[in-house]
This record gives structure tokens, C-alpha cells and sequence, in this order.
């Protein structure tokens, strides 16, 4: 197969970007001479950043279509042998548009959603009931690549270590990210309440002091003025404290990261570190951290019973529990039981 040169179209989110990049390496792998590039949003170009073998254009979403022209233009002397449409939304497609490939391949079309099939020309093999990495993992395999090897190489500079450092002082710790983004009706965050007793938890049980992480706005401060004013023992607030690349620091020494389905919870398992998901909202079998699902907090199917009587099996697989009280499904000690069993794990090593 004759692969010079590769453009990946993966704007967002962090979670996903992450999930992709076993694929990436796979690829690297498969043609360390090929020149790749990514085109991705801001935060998600601050993820990739440093990773061997690609090189990232930013492409800011809410540019629009001058954005799009932009991204043409710093794009236009150059034609790529693939294309890997590796985000199903229209967005995504609009801006392949601006890209010349002679192979735009995207999903199967199973797969694809928002008419994505209209602007490729070639897909990836179906492909059905799988997890999120082996839904990129696809890509990888359609190039040839061996994919026996889930590697995701994240680069964390020094600085980063040592910023982190200066926030965790020392102390063991567990890293709590308590909020996913907002995203129209998929409600996928916890309660105060439960996570105040999880840090507790952690700290009155195995001297493990929490470090709550999150974005620099409103939902996050205010997640965390809720927790901190329930917990005994204070957690460290991080919220808007930290870059991409410090939080990567932060949960790689951490004895644990707790989160909801997003992007944490899958830095985490990138990084070797017991990544604790809770998920009611999202399917395991699709969401789960790849490398340590056993780990997820599965009150999947639970939600699904309480409020449309249907179970996983009887579903569209991946199908989101779209309810409001979904995450109520998850109890205080669905979780510090969780906490147990990964310390307990991290001992018998």
C-alpha cells in the first residue's frame, strides 16, 4: 500500500482525540516515513502536542466557514494520499471539503451519522458492538497497520511534572474531575453529595487527598463549592488551575482517577493509571476505560430498566441513557467500594 502522506480529521472532544491515538501509533508504526497531520481543535491540538509522527493544525469550531477557508488556505499546496474522516459530524465533513485527498475515507455505514457517507470515498470494514477504541482502531486497519499493540504515547513536558508538583505538595493523592461537558441531553454527571463522601472516603481510609480538577467556568466552580462544602476534608481545588498537559501530570501520579464518561477517565487508562468511570448515562461495553473496564461503576443497565424497562441487550447498542436521574443509579457505595478494590489492587501488585 503506498501511504505518503495522511490528514486526520478529529476535531473533539479531549476523550475521544485520546481515543484515537492507538490508531495514530499504529499507523506511525506502519509507515514511520509517512508525513501525517491532524487537524484539531485548540485544546485537543494541546493534547496531541509533542506526540511522535504527526504534525497538528488547529482549526478553531467556532470559526465557522471563514475558519474552514483559512484551514484551506494554509492547506492548499498540499494533497494528501488519505484522508481519515474520523468524526461522523457534518461540521467535520463541511471542512473535509477544504482538504485534497485522493482517498477520504470514513465509516461504515452503519457507523456513520449526519450523511457522512455522501463526502467519502471509500469506508472503513463494519465493524458493530464495538468499543470506542476499536471504532478508530478501524482506520488503522483499513491502512494495513497491526493494531495488536494499544499504545497512546502522550507527551507530558517536565514543566508540566513540575506544576503538578507544586499543586499536589507531596501528598498521595487521587484525581477527582467530577464534570463531563455539557452536551444536549446526555446527562452524565454525579452528585456532590456522592463525590464528597468518595473523597472522604479515600482519605479517611488509604491517606489519599483529592485534587478535584476541571474547566475554568461556572459548572466546574460550582460542582466544587458544592463538594467542598459537604466533604470533611477539603479537597485541593484545581478548577481552571491547570494546563492539558499539567493535568496529564497530575492523574499520571495519582493513585486513581474518579470521573464520569469523559476525557480524565480515558487519560487515565492512557497513562497506566486505575481509572474509575462512573456510568449510568453511557454503555460500558462502548465507554468503559479500554484497559481496566472492570473499573467502570456499571449501573448501565440499571438505568435503562428504571426508565424506558428496556436492558442493554434489547437497545441499540451504545444507545445513551438520556435521562436526567440516570447517575442517580450510582450509590456512595457503588463507589468507595470501587476506591477498595483498586487499592487493594495497586497493594497486590
Amino acid at each position: 500500500m503506498n501511504v505518503n502522506s495522511i490528514c486526520i480529521i478529529r476535531l473533539s472532544a479531549l476523550g475521544d482525540v485520546c481515543l484515537f491515538l492507538p490508531a495514530l501509533n499504529a499507523i506511525v508504526r506502519a509507515y514511520p516515513n509517512a508525513k501525517i497531520v491532524w487537524i484539531a481543535g485548540k485544546a485537543e491540538a494541546e493534547l496531541i502536542a509533542g506526540t511522535s509522527g504527526v504534525e497538528t493544525v488547529v482549526y478553531d469550531k467556532k470559526s465557522g466557514l471563514s475558519g474552514m477557508f483559512r484551514l484551506g488556505q494554509t492547506l492548499k499546496t498540499r494533497r494528501f494520499d488519505y484522508l481519515l474522516m474520523a468524526q461522523e459530524a457534518l461540521r467535520a465533513s463541511i471542512l473535509s471539503l477544504f482538504i485534497r485527498a485522493d482517498v477520504r475515507l470514513g465509516f461504515d455505514r452503519f457507523r456513520a451519522k449526519d450523511f457522512q457517507t455522501f463526502f467519502t470515498n471509500a469506508r472503513v470494514a463494519p465493524n458493530p458492538n464495538c468499543h470506542m477504541i476499536e471504532n478508530y482502531l478501524d482506520f488503522a486497519r483499513f491502512l494495513g497497520a497491526d493494531v495488536s499493540a494499544i499504545e497512546y504515547n502522550l507527551f507530558i513536558p517536565s514543566e508540566a511534572f513540575n506544576a503538578a508538583a507544586a499543586i499536589v505538595q507531596n501528598e498521595p493523592y487521587c484525581v477527582v474531575s467530577p464534570i463531563a461537558n455539557a452536551v444536549r441531553m446526555n446527562w452524565r454527571n454525579w452528585n456532590a453529595e456522592g463525590y464528597a463522601a468518595a473523597i472522604d472516603h479515600a482519605y479517611e481510609k488509604h491517606g489519599l487527598k483529592a485534587i478535584v480538577t476541571g474547566a475554568d467556568d461556572a459548572p466546574s466552580r460550582e460542582t466544587f463549592a458544592a463538594i467542598a462544602a459537604i466533604a470533611k476534608h477539603k479537597p485541593i481545588d484545581a478548577i481552571g488551575k491547570t494546563s492539558i498537559k499539567t493535568l496529564l501530570a497530575l492523574i499520571k501520579n495519582a493513585a486513581f482517577a474518579l470521573a464520569p464518561d469523559s476525557g480524565p477517565g480515558h487519560f487515565a487508562a492512557a497513562l497506566n493509571t486505575p481509572a474509575i468511570a462512573l456510568l449510568a448515562a453511557a454503555d460500558p461495553r462502548r465507554a468503559a476505560p479500554y484497559q481496566t473496564p472492570s473499573y467502570a461503576v456499571d449501573r448501565y443497565r440499571e438505568a435503562l430498566l428504571k426508565y424506558c424497562g428496556r436492558t442493554p441487550e434489547q437497545v441499540k447498542f451504545g444507545r445513551r441513557a438520556r435521562y436526567k436521574e440516570a447517575m442517580k443509579e450510582i450509590s456512595k457505595d457503588d463507589v468507595t467500594a470501587m476506591i477498595d478494590r483498586v487499592m487493594k489492587d495497586i497493594r497486590d501488585r
